[in-house]
């Protein structure tokens, strides 16, 4: 397998944009198997989307607009990042869904259409040994967890991984875009799915932990994400008492203590969005009304990182495609710490090429969470 990733910030019509990138790739453009891009919402995503299309005629592409890019060359902003894929041991399908917050039962012929083409079998329960599949999920209409579970319904195979971010809208918090082979969508997924003869291996990264302060969510409106009581009091008071800070300085404090929620071995970020002036607290993602989540605080990211970097490379010892997908929070954070450049460095010294971007959101397996690095690698 071969990954080409190349950026480019210049200004114009799509056209112009897409021209920049393709330019600096090494193949001609029809021998290129998939294509992925990160593009920030400057440009005029749909059109862009488009122009692609046209300029990949075999490739599978999909898209999805940021909140920031990132590649080899750092952290940017007001970019597009395009990786490419050629390999002749690994299959691409992909396929669109719009509307998933509200019908996305209709797009189950679609997807068993897409896996079909891969040659992945509903219900097959050794799928996953040869098969996963990328999602790019719009950030803004809370459908993350209505498309998880359609695809699981539909696949029928837990142990069979998706994992992806939620598209951003460069902190506008206006409208995000996705696309599969030149359609756009504004409140659905793209979604492709990946068989390859290839190891991988998927994974998430907290750089988080539990404080040893645990918290009832007592009352939640899951389809707004909006956490009412915690612990039977109003959500925003307790949440300042048990960080021990005064109400007033809440604000300051959440990205050093999301939520965490524990399902086995993981622990899930739920991080808090914002403070409603009736002191409840909206969340990125679900939270469930009676359940129980950790008070966590920061962990030592750069150790982190580099046991991350170590483990994937234990397991593809020739990485041959790298995808990151890093919550926005967290890249808020590495600013606040200065941090752009190390992180930066230590994933060039251990991966000869990736790419990836900010989101809104990361998805790995059924759970959708928040404040979390999720890679894809594929190699030998």
């Amino acid at each position: 397998m071969e990954q080409e990733v190349v950026t480019t910030n210049v200004s114009g019509n799509a056209a112009i944009v897409a021209d920049a990138l393709c330019s600096q790739l090494s193949k001609d453009l029809f021998s290129y198997n998939a294509v992925i891009f990160f593009a920030s919402v400057k440009y005029d995503f749909a059109e862009l989307s488009v122009e692609l299309h046209n300029r990949f005629p075999k490739a599978e592409i999909i898209g999805t607009s940021t909140s920031g890019e990132i590649s080899p060359k750092g952290f940017a902003n007001g970019s597009v990042v395009l990786t490419t894929i050629s390999d002749s041991r690994t299959k691409f399908s992909g396929v669109i869904l719009d509307g998933v917050d509200k019908f996305p039962i209709i797009h189950k012929k679609a997807i068993e259409a897409a896996m079909a083409k891969n040659g992945i079998r509903p219900g097959d329960p050794e799928s996953h040994k040869h098969s996963f599949a990328i999602n790019f999920v719009n950030g803004l209409c809370n459908a993350e967890e209505a498309f998880l579970s359609l695809f699981y319904a539909i696949v029928g195979n837990d142990k069979f991984v998706v994992a992806g971010g939620s598209a951003g809208d460069d902190l506008k918090f206006q409208q995000t875009y996705v696309s599969y082979n030149g359609k756009t969508v504004s409140d659905g997924c793209a979604l492709l799915f990946v068989t390859t003869e290839l190891k991988f291996d998927i994974r998430k990264e907290n750089i988080y932990k539990p404080s040893g302060k645990s918290m009832k969510i007592t009352d939640a409106d899951t389809k707004t994400r909006r956490v009412m009581t915690i612990n039977g009091r109003p959500a925003k008071q307790e949440y300042a008492a048990a960080i021990g800070v005064p109400v007033s300085e809440v604000d300051n404090a959440v990205l050093d203590h999301p939520f965490g929620r524990v399902f086995g071995d993981y622990i899930y970020i739920s991080s808090i969005a914002g403070f409603n002036n009736d002191n409840t607290v909206n969340m990125y993602c679900r939270i469930l009304k009676d359940s129980e989540v950790d008070l966590l605080i920061p962990d030592d990211w750069e150790a982190m990182g580099q046991t991350t970097c170590k483990e994937i490379r234990e397991e593809i010892r020739k990485p041959e495609f790298v995808l990151f997908i890093n919550c926005i929070l967290r890249t808020i954070y590495f600013g606040n710490l200065k941090a752009y450049d190390r992180l930066t460095n230590m994933y060039n010294d251990n991966f000869p090429v990736w790419c990836g971007f900010s989101s809104y959101g990361e998805q790995f397996g059924q759970i959708n969470s928040n404040q979390t690095l999720v890679s894809i690698v594929i190699g030998e």
